[in-house]
């Protein structure tokens, strides 16, 4: 697997660790279709939420959300309404958030910390 592949993965263990912290419930890890994939589906207490996760290892390339790009969040917009008609799910509210993830040094056990910053119903 690619550094940039596990620097992902890592990143996204990170966000579900602190957004079930946070009281959501994850629904779906990674859900793809032909024309896109979201990072986390989860339950907000009666909001379905797409949770788009960017994650850097620094900000030598930009800060993890100049990555969400105006056609990215309009996608992230169509693939959560394509998600709810596949559950066929009703929540009261669809959201997409999107959680900046920097990854600091490795402790002596091989683990990540790292912060995180969370902007929730980004449109």
């Amino acid at each position: 697997m690619r550094s940039k592949d596990r620097t992902g993965l890592v990143g996204e263990d990170k966000a579900a660790e602190y957004l079930v912290e946070s009281g959501h419930r994850i629904l779906e890890r990674r859900w793809r279709t032909p024309t896109g994939e979201l990072d986390l589906i989860t339950m907000d207490h009666k909001d379905l939420v797409a949770v788009e996760v960017k994650t850097r290892r620094g900000v030598g390339f930009g800060h993890p959300f100049e990555a969400i790009t105006e056609p990215k969040l309009r996608r992230l917009h169509r693939l959560l309404i394509e998600y709810a008609a596949h559950r066929r799910l009703k929540p009261a509210r669809k959201r997409v958030d999107a959680i900046a993830v920097l990854l600091e040094r490795e402790n002596v056990e091989g683990e990540n910390s790292a912060v995180l910053e969370h902007l929730k119903d980004i449109s």
